[in-house]
C-alpha cells in the first residue's frame, strides 16, 4: 500500500499572518481570535525538536507550531482557548491564538495520565492515584476516593468513572469541581471496564462476560457477550454503528448488541502487543505495536487499512479520539502522526522535521495591545513563496539593511531521550530509551537512576538504548531517569516507573470441592460447601467467589460456607473461584470448582383401588368396599389430611395418615357404595387416579329342598322302595357349577362321585340323578359354596 504523507507547507498560519497583516494595513485592531483554533484537528509534541504541532485533521496539513520546553513523552490535550503540554512531572499551557506559553506548573501526581479530549474538559485522569484534572475552565482536581478505570464520557460532557475495588460507578458532570453522584455499583471486585453504547454509559463485567446498560439508578440485568473475556481485555469507549470492539488477546470482538440475543464476530489480529481499540462511532482502529502498523476496521469487521509507523522503536504510541470524530496515533517521540479518517483511511503526518530558518518565515505586524510578535507568532512560508502563481503580500514597511550570516550554534547538552519505557521482572527491569538529540556533540552515553519506595538506589551508565536493572525488590514501585551525556554535559531526564514482581499468574482449582447434605431433611436442607486452597501462583487469596444457580453470589475469606434452608426439589450447581492480587494491584480470578446439590425429592405419586366388603354405619353392603389408597415421595414422618371424592361430592370424608421415615404411606380406613360414581382421594393437593365404583354382589342365601320322587329300577334292581331323590336348589351363585353329594345316616358318602349340576341365571337347579332304596333309613345332599362352606339339605325319612 503506498504512503499517503501530507504536505508539508503551514497553509492556516500562513493565511491567518497575511491576514493580519492586511488588517492591520488596513486599520483593523481586533486581535486574533481563539476559534481560528477551535477543537478540531490535533496537537502532537516532539520531544527531540522541543515543539509542538497542530495538525488539521481533514487536510492532515500541519497549521501551526511553537517550541515548548516540555519532558519526553508528553502528550498535548486541548481546551476551546488553550493548549496543556502534559507531562509526568509538569504541566505546561500554551495559548493558541498567539501561540505564546502562558505558565507551567508542577504535574499534580507522578503518574502518565490518560488524556480525554471533550466538551467542557480536557481532563487528564490519574487512575491509579484516583484524581481527575480539568485542565480547562473551571480548573479542577477531583479526587474519586481510589483507583479507577478509564472512564466513559457521554455527548453532554458527563463523565462517568468505575472504582477499580469497590465497584461503585460514579459521575463527574459538566463544569463540576466534585463527584456529582454514584449512582449505580458493580460487583465488588469484579474486573470490568465502562463504555459508551448508543450514547448510554455501560459497564462489561469480565468474570460474568455481560454488558450491563446503565438506566437511572439501576445497573440493568445486562445481556451475555456469548464470548470469555480475559483479565486483560479493553473495549472501545464507545461503540461502532451499534457494534462494540473489544480487544482481548490478540482478537477484535465485535459485539452487536441490537440483536437479541447478542451476535458477536471475532477478527483474529495475531500474536502480538495490542493498543486501543479506538473507536469513531463509524469505524475501530488499533496498533500492532510489535510490528508497528495503525489498523482500521468497519463495524462488520472488515479490514479498511494499514499504515505503518516508522519508529517502532521510539516508545508505545498514543491513540487518541480527537473532538472532530477523526482518530489520531502518535509515534513515541511525536515525530509521526497518523491520522484516521471517518471512512477509516489512514493518513501518515510527518512532524519529525525541523521548522526552516527565521529569515525566510514573513513576520506579522504587532497587534495593538499585544506587543512584538514573538518567535512562536511566526511560521514557515517557503513552499507557499516557491510555488508558480501564489501571489506574496510584500510588507509595507522598509526591510532595513540586509541580514548578516548569523555565527555557527555552539553545541550544547542533549535533548532528553524518547520513548522511555520499563518492563518489569522477577527482582528486575528492563529500562529502553529511543536516542536523544545530540545537539552537536556526539553523545557518549546514557545514565540510568532508580530509586525505590524502599529507599533503595542506584546508578549505572550505558552506551545504548537499553538497560537491565538487577537486584530490586519485588513489589516496590521504583522511579526510573534516563539523561543522555555529551562533552558539553548531560541532558533532561525522560522518567518512567516500574514495579518489579514475581512471575504472577492466575489460581488454580478449589481442591476437594463438595456439597454435603441430608438427602432425607424435607422440604428444606442446609447445604454445606468444603474446599482446599489451590495453589495461588503468586498471588495473595484476596476471598473466594462461590457462585449458587439461581441464588446468588457470596465472597468468603475460609474454605468452607454453609447454604441455609435450600429447597430439596431445588437442582444446584455451586462454583467456587480463588480470587488474588498481584503485587501492582491487578485482581486474577481463578479457575473454578463445581459441585451439585440435586433434587433427591421423588415424584409424589397418590394410587387407589376398590377393596375387599366392607360394612359400617355409612357404608352398606353389597356396593360397600373399602378404598385402598399408597402414597410416595411426600416429607418423611409428617402428618396429611386424606380428602375422599365423588363426582357427585368434593369431600365424601377427610381423615388424616402419617407417612413412614422415607416419605410412603398406606391408608384403608375409607369406604364407599355408590355404584358407578368415579371416587379419587387428594393429599397435599396430589390427586390420585380415578376409578369407578364397581357393584357389589348380593350376599348368597342358597337352599337344598330333597324329596322323595318317582319309583325307579335304575341302580337299584326290583327294589319295591326304589325310588329317585328328587333335589331343588335355590339362592346359589347363577351360571355355576356344583358338585352335589349324598349322604345317608346309613352310608355317609354312599356315592363317591356325586352329581355336578350349573345353576341357571337366576341361581336355581333341579336333578334326579340319585336312586335310592333303604326303608326306615335318612338320606339327604350337600354342596360347597365358595365364602359360605357346605350347604345341607334336609333328610328325607325313606
Amino acid at each position: 500500500m503506498s504512503r499517503k504523507h501530507a504536505s508539508r507547507p503551514l497553509v492556516l498560519l500562513v493565511v491567518l499572518c497575511v491576514a493580519a497583516v492586511g488588517a492591520v494595513l488596513a486599520g483593523a485592531t481586533q486581535p486574533l481570535s481563539a476559534s481560528q483554533f477551535a477543537n478540531t484537528g490535533h496537537w502532537v509534541f516532539n520531544s527531540k525538536l522541543n515543539r509542538v504541532f497542530h495538525i488539521d485533521g481533514a487536510t492532515a496539513n500541519i497549521d501551526a507550531q511553537l517550541r515548548v520546553d516540555g519532558e519526553a513523552g508528553s502528550q498535548v490535550l486541548q481546551s476551546d482557548t488553550s493548549g496543556y503540554v502534559v507531562g509526568q512531572n509538569r504541566i505546561t499551557e500554551f495559548d493558541k491564538a498567539s501561540l505564546e506559553e502562558r505558565r507551567s506548573v508542577p504535574a499534580p501526581e507522578q503518574e502518565t495520565p490518560v488524556g480525554i479530549e471533550v466538551v467542557g474538559g480536557p481532563y487528564a485522569v490519574y487512575r491509579q492515584a484516583g484524581q481527575i484534572v480539568r485542565l480547562g475552565d473551571p480548573a479542577a482536581a477531583i479526587p474519586t476516593g481510589g483507583p479507577i478505570g478509564t472512564p466513559a464520557v457521554t455527548d453532554d460532557g458527563t463523565v462517568w468513572f468505575h472504582r477499580t475495588g469497590e465497584g461503585g460507578i460514579c459521575t463527574v458532570e459538566l463544569d463540576a469541581v466534585e463527584i456529582s453522584d454514584c449512582p449505580v455499583s458493580a460487583p465488588k471486585d469484579h474486573h470490568g471496564a465502562l463504555t459508551l453504547v448508543d450514547g448510554r454509559p455501560a459497564f462489561v463485567d469480565q468474570f460474568t462476560g455481560r454488558l450491563h446498560v446503565i438506566d437511572g439508578d439501576s445497573l440493568g440485568e445486562g445481556v451475555d457477550l456469548g464470548v470469555p473475556l480475559r483479565p486483560g481485555f479493553r473495549p472501545a469507549a464507545r461503540d461502532t454503528d451499534g457494534r462494540l470492539a473489544i480487544l482481548d488477546d490478540g482478537s477484535l470482538i465485535l459485539v452487536d448488541t441490537r440483536t437479541t440475543p447478542v451476535t458477536t464476530k471475532t477478527v483474529p489480529l495475531g500474536s502480538g502487543d495490542f493498543q486501543g481499540p479506538v473507536s469513531t462511532g463509524d469505524v475501530v482502529a488499533v496498533v500492532d505495536v510489535r510490528k508497528g502498523a495503525v489498523l482500521t476496521f468497519d463495524a462488520a469487521g472488515k479490514r479498511l487499512d494499514s499504515e505503518p509507523i516508522d519508529d517502532k522503536n521510539g516508545g508505545d504510541p498514543r491513540l487518541s479520539q480527537g473532538e472532530d470524530d477523526r482518530i489520531y496515533v502518535e509515534d513515541g517521540g511525536g515525530t509521526q502522526v497518523l491520522v484516521v479518517a471517518t471512512d477509516g483511511t489512514v493518513t501518515d503526518v510527518d512532524t519529525s522535521v525541523e521548522p526552516a530558518d527565521r529569515e525566510d518565515r514573513p513576520v506579522r505586524e504587532p497587534v495593538p495591545g499585544r506587543g512584538e510578535p514573538t518567535e512562536n507568532d511566526r511560521t514557515d512560508n517557503n513552499d507557499e513563496r516557491d510555488r508558480p502563481g501564489v501571489p506574496v503580500t510584500p510588507p509595507n514597511r522598509d526591510p532595513g539593511p540586509e541580514r548578516q550570516t548569523p555565527p555557527p550554534v555552539p553545541p550544547s547538552r542533549p535533548g532528553a531521550p524518547g520513548g522511555v519505557g520499563a518492563q518489569p521482572a522477577n527482582g528486575a527491569a528492563t529500562v529502553t530509551w529511543s536516542a536523544a538529540a545530540d545537539n552537536r556533540a556526539p553523545i557518549t552515553g546514557y545514565v540510568v537512576s532508580w530509586r525505590g519506595g524502599n529507599g533503595q538506589t542506584g546508578t549505572t551508565t550505558v552506551a545504548g538504548g537499553r538497560a537491565r536493572i538487577p537486584g530490586l525488590a519485588n513489589g516496590v514501585r521504583y522511579e526510573i531517569t534516563v539523561a543522555a551525556v555529551n562533552r558539553v554535559g548531560t541532558g533532561p531526564a525522560a522518567a518512567t516507573s516500574v514495579t518489579p514482581n514475581a512471575p504472577v499468574s492466575a489460581p488454580g482449582r478449589p481442591t476437594g470441592l463438595t456439597a454435603n447434605y441430608d438427602e432425607n431433611d424435607r422440604p428444606t436442607r442446609d447445604v454445606t460447601l468444603n474446599w482446599g486452597q489451590p495453589p495461588l501462583n503468586g498471588g495473595t487469596l484476596a476471598h473466594y467467589e462461590v457462585n449458587a444457580s439461581g441464588i446468588g453470589t457470596q465472597n468468603v475469606t475460609g474454605t468452607s460456607v454453609v447454604y441455609p434452608q435450600v429447597q430439596a426439589s431445588q437442582n444446584i450447581t455451586f462454583t467456587v473461584r480463588a480470587v488474588t492480587r498481584t503485587p501492582d494491584g491487578q485482581t486474577l480470578i481463578g479457575q473454578p470448582a463445581t459441585a451439585v446439590h440435586e433434587n433427591t425429592v421423588p415424584v409424589r405419586s397418590v394410587q387407589i383401588s376398590q377393596g375387599g366388603p366392607s360394612d359400617t354405619g355409612n357404608c352398606n353392603p353389597p356396593d360397600c368396599f373399602w378404598v385402598n389408597a399408597t402414597m410416595s415421595g411426600f416429607d418423611p414422618d409428617t402428618t396429611y389430611d386424606i380428602t375422599l371424592s365423588s363426582q357427585d361430592n368434593a369431600n365424601v370424608v377427610t381423615e388424616q395418615f402419617t407417612t413412614d421415615g422415607t416419605g410412603a404411606g398406606t391408608y384403608n380406613q375409607l369406604n364407599y357404595d355408590v355404584p358407578g360414581n368415579q371416587v379419587w382421594v387428594t393429599v397435599d393437593q396430589q390427586e390420585s387416579n380415578r376409578i369407578t365404583w364397581q357393584p357389589g354382589t348380593p350376599r348368597l342365601e342358597p337352599q337344598i329342598a330333597l324329596s322323595k320322587g318317582a319309583l325307579t329300577e335304575d341302580h337299584c334292581g326290583q327294589e319295591p322302595d326304589c325310588a329317585w331323590m328328587h333335589v331343588v336348589m335355590t339362592g346359589f351363585e347363577p351360571n355355576t357349577d356344583y358338585l352335589v353329594i349324598p349322604y345317608s345316616d346309613v352310608d355317609d358318602g354312599y356315592s363317591n362321585e356325586g352329581h355336578t349340576t350349573r345353576t341357571d341365571a337366576n341361581g336355581d337347579a333341579t336333578f334326579d340323578q340319585f336312586a335310592y332304596a333303604g326303608p326306615g333309613e335318612r338320606p339327604w345332599v350337600e354342596t360347597e359354596v365358595s365364602g359360605i362352606g357346605p350347604v345341607r339339605s334336609n333328610q328325607v325319612t325313606w
